[in-house]
């Protein structure tokens, strides 16, 4: 099990406002990508995630560059479970792999596919074995994580043929969606027993559900998602579900699929982000925390002038926070480039802006 969270610490605040109770001030969660990881350590992105004591060591000096942030920093194996059923991997010298070819050609062939064991398999039992080294180097590992089943049946099957099968061949995705969330489950509860038996955060990475309609929601991605929380819950406190794609037709359901958080993008129907807000802080026993929601790509990284990046950090803090039930991030990962100068404006912009008077009230800057 994780050790005991301290009070104050950036933990602390991201558990309180998961609970929607009060922290001290707003969280912040950063997910750098593995190349903006490289470029922190000064190698190419092939020596990097080909040496995991590098890994292992530039999260150390990412975690104490920022202090005040929850940095969730893992070691990584590229699309692990698509080279577990066989896929292929491209080998850049400078970026990060790619899945370059899928395993199932027809519809037919999803029959005989076999789950594999995830220590039996190259890409899980490469990861499971760097978690290890982790552990065995003395370095704390509580979250675990990886992609879901849509995401992984996406990388087998190809993405556009899985979703156009949800309409042709429907019992065809349908087997296909049950062997990919066996496996995820096999290779999260292998990595839960290296954590001692349970993690305390386990990411799902999914963003298929931005290119379904409701009703494609409704057959496919909420009753897998359902079955994957539920199936991981003996091994995990906490649930977290990601998409960068669009989710503001899904806000007031992923909750009721049993996720504690959602990590996403373009989750503000028609643009209004009080709207989120108020969905999302109405859902009674199925509400969750937000984390984002600061474009990552088209504003910390892109946007030319400070002062905007400034005001649409501010505004993130000023809507969502009140009420706890907020965690100020990026909506994705932090892209390679983006200038480390910005990601301590969103540190500084939480202590004047985000420090908590009351669960519902926050400090104003001449205030704090």
């Amino acid at each position: 099990m994780a050790k005991k969270t301290q009070k104050g610490s950036p933990m602390d605040r991201v558990l309180k406002a998961i609970a929607y109770s009060k922290p001290d001030k707003v969280p912040i969660i950063f997910f750098p990508e593995w190349d903006f990881l490289a470029d922190f350590a000064g190698v190419k992105v092939k020596k990097f995630l080909n040496d995991v004591a590098l890994q292992i060591e530039t999260n150390e000096r990412f975690r104490n560059r920022f202090p005040e942030v929850y940095c969730a920093v893992s070691v990584y194996q590229p699309y692990a479970q698509a080279q577990a059923y066989g896929c292929p991997l491209s080998d850049p010298e400078d970026e990060i792999p790619m899945v370059a070819k899928n395993v199932i050609n027809t519809p037919g062939e999803v029959d005989s596919l076999k789950v594999p064991d995830p220590w039996d398999a190259p890409g899980t039992r490469d990861w499971l074995e760097k978690i290890q080294y982790q552990i065995d180097s003395g370095f704390e590992a509580a979250g675990m994580g990886d992609f879901g089943p849509f995401e992984v049946a996406g990388q087998l099957y190809k993405y556009d043929r899985l979703i156009r099968d949800m309409r042709k061949h429907p019992q065809i995705v349908h087997t296909l969606l049950e062997k990919c969330n066996e496996f995820i489950v096999k290779f999260l509860s292998e990595w839960a027993k290296l954590l001692g038996g349970k993690a305390t955060v386990t990411l799902i990475a999914d963003h298929i559900s931005g290119f379904m309609n409701k009703r494609l929601i409704e057959e496919f991605f909420a009753p897998y998602h359902t079955k994957l929380v539920e199936q991981l819950k003996p091994y995990s406190s906490i649930m977290f579900y990601h998409s960068e794609n669009r989710s503001y037709h899904i806000i007031d359901q992923i909750g009721k699929w049993g996720y504690n958080m959602f990590h996403g993008m373009e989750w503000a129907p028609g643009g209004d982000l009080r709207k989120t807000k108020e969905i999302v802080s109405g859902l009674g026993p199925h509400r969750y925390a937000l984390v984002g929601q600061v474009p990552g790509r088209d504003i910390l990284l892109r946007e030319p002038s400070d002062e905007i990046v400034r005001q649409k950090i501010i505004e993130n803090i000023q809507i969502y926070a009140p009420g706890s039930g907020y965690i100020l991030s990026t909506g994705g990962g932090i892209n390679r480039g983006t200038p480390i100068r910005r990601l301590d404006m969103m540190v500084e912009l939480v202590n004047q802006y985000g420090r908590y008077k009351t669960k519902k009230v926050l400090y104003k800057p001449d205030e704090v």
